[in-house]
This record gives structure tokens, sequence and C-alpha cells, in this order.
């Protein structure tokens, strides 16, 4: 019976991600030649297409990591001088760790949570509804 091609591609990128010499790759890089010659038409067909699926979903989860620490290091610096508590309270009628959750991309019932976009579009607006309050409080100091 032949393995599909999704789980082979599956196991083999399990057995790559264990390699850790560059005489282990090499092996498998050879192992690779050998199998991909040894397919027909066919399967070698079926093996490029999971190949490129998985390509696109590596893609679109790295993409989707990148954002994420994106928007963590836009606050970097920024973070201590809020009352998270009080933003998720005003801003989204939410607790802390609602808020919390979100920005750090802590697992919520086993995926991790992130901001919807009219939810990253609110924080935005209440990072500059408190901004234009400190500054507002800051030119009577002036």
């Amino acid at each position: 019976m032949k393995m599909n091609a999704k789980q082979k591609l599956n196991d083999l990128i399990a057995e790559y991600c264990l390699l850790k010499t560059e005489e282990e790759r090499t092996v498998f890089d050879n192992k690779m030649k050998q199998m991909l010659a040894e397919m027909d038409p066919e399967e070698r067909k079926s093996f490029r297409m999971a190949f490129l699926e998985s390509a696109k979903t590596a893609l679109s989860d790295a993409r989707a990591i990148k954002e994420d620490v994106d928007f963590r290091l836009q606050l970097n610096g920024i973070e201590e001088y809020l009352s998270l508590s009080k933003i998720a309270e005003d801003y989204f009628g939410k607790s802390r760790s609602w808020l919390y959750q979100r920005i750090n991309g802590l697992n919520v019932n086993g995926k991790p949570a992130q901001f919807t976009e009219e939810e990253k579009k609110r924080f935005g607006e209440a990072l500059q509804d408190i901004s234009r309050r400190i500054k507002d409080t800051a030119v009577r100091f002036n």
C-alpha cells in the first residue's frame, strides 16, 4: 500500500527537523533524490502538489507570526506606561487578561489569541485617545 503524498512529505519534514550535521543532511538529500527518482510521474505530481501546499501554509503561518511580532514591537517601550486593565475595560469592555492574551499571542482554547482587524483599529484609536489626553494634560503644565 502506497503512502499518500501529504503524509510522506510530513514524515520527511519531521525527519529533516531531526538532522543535526551536514553529513546527515547530505545523506537525507541523497535519500530524497533516490525517492523522487523512483516515483512514477503521477506520484511525483502528487508529491509536488503536497510540497507546494505545505510551502503556502508555512508562508502564511510565518506572515501571521511576523504580524504578531510587529504588533508587539510597536508597543515596545510604552506598554509599561499603559494600564492594560483600563484600556481593556474602557475601550473593549473586556478584562486585562483578554487584552494581554491578544497582545502576547497566548494560547486560548488551543489557538493563539489575536486581534481581529476591527479590534486592532480600536486599539489604535484607544492609544490615540490616551495620547491626546496626555498631551492636553502636559500642555496645562507648560
